[in-house]
């Protein structure tokens, strides 16, 4: 680990229970507030059958853009668990999919997460951040490019290596207040640190020099960061945003295992404080890594759910009309 971690770890612990104290407190007003996520129904398994490179694995994550190629509407990057790789997935109306024939994108790949329209001199060009080496104690974000959406070329690192440290779950996003491009991901060992880490920057290519800002710290699972914006969906009518992650309670002891589960935070940046919504956790039963989408005033959702019988992931979706 490097001498500068091991500072920076050793300033959280040392006001961990400062902040704990303060996330209490916090809490208690929102409660009084009532600030609330969405009220999500009943998910939709979506049928998404196997193709042979993908073996027993279904798509984990879900990374959704609107397209209009192909005559498909919608296009979605996907990652298969264990960093097996990357593919894409087409549809019409966001619940029926068809896998791209020719798939996978990228192997040893895994959390694409996607923006377009982030390069105002190449409109065109997407743009992607994606986990590398995921299957070791020390994974990595790259930042990948494409024009057609199916040919990626992987442009630089985001996020560098890290010894005995993961670094993963990138999720892009576009401020729409500000404009500025933020990069919001999981840093941690998967045992007993996890951070969720923002950076920000003019364009995404600028991501790899930004600086890293905390927002949360927990000895327990906090992971997947997706961000949300709803321009009247805070109090009083105002901006709030949404941080959709997944948490897995008393993940490593033996009596009073919880299972996988998604709370939300919110605030008004992108970049915190966040606080918990009221409510939380918004989903459980084994569900986790929900990628927040919002179409033609429609919120789409798009999370995994561990099935009990098989210990595989499945993809959901949930479907929530926005207020006008």
């Amino acid at each position: 680990m490097s001498h500068w971690n091991q500072l920076a770890r050793a300033c959280v612990a040392a006001v961990g229970l400062a902040a704990a104290a303060a996330t209490t407190t916090a809490t208690a007003v929102a409660d009084e507030g009532a600030v609330h996520y969405l009220e999500l129904p009943t998910p939709q398994l979506l049928d998404l059958p196997a193709q042979a490179w993908e073996g027993d694995q279904q798509p984990h994550t879900f990374s959704v853009l609107e397209m209009d190629r192909g005559g498909f509407r919608y296009w979605a990057w996907y990652g298969l668990n264990h960093g097996r790789g990357i593919g894409l997935a087409r549809s019409n109306d966001l619940i029926h999919w068809t896998k791209y024939e020719q798939n996978p994108l990228w192997l040893d790949a895994r959390w694409p997460s996607v923006l377009k329209g982030a390069d105002p001199r190449h409109p065109g060009t997407l743009y992607f951040a994606i986990t590398r080496d995921y299957d070791t104690p020390s994974s990595r974000i790259v930042l990948a490019t494409s024009e057609d959406g199916i040919h990626l070329t992987e442009v630089k690192t985001l996020v560098a290596r890290i010894e005995h440290e993961r670094n993963q779950n990138p999720n892009l996003f576009r401020d729409p207040v500000s404009g500025r491009f933020f990069l919001t991901f999981y840093r941690g060992n998967d045992e007993n640190w996890f951070d969720i880490v923002s950076r920000n920057a003019r364009s995404v290519p600028e991501l790899d020099v930004a600086t890293d800002k905390l927002l949360m710290h927990d000895n327990e699972t906090v992971a997947a960061p997706t961000l949300m914006y709803l321009p009247h969906g805070g109090p009083g009518g105002k901006g709030i945003y949404y941080l959709a992650t997944e948490i897995y309670p008393n993940r490593y002891q033996n009596a009073d295992k919880g299972d996988w589960q998604v709370k939300v935070f919110h605030s008004d940046r992108p970049d915190g404080a966040f606080e918990p919504v009221a409510g939380n956790p918004v989903e459980v039963d084994g569900r986790a890594c929900l990628f927040q989408h919002i179409f033609d005033g429609t919120f789409y959702g798009y999370q995994c759910k561990l099935d009990s019988a098989t210990q595989l992931w499945q993809m959901e979706a949930v479907v929530v009309p926005l207020a006008k």
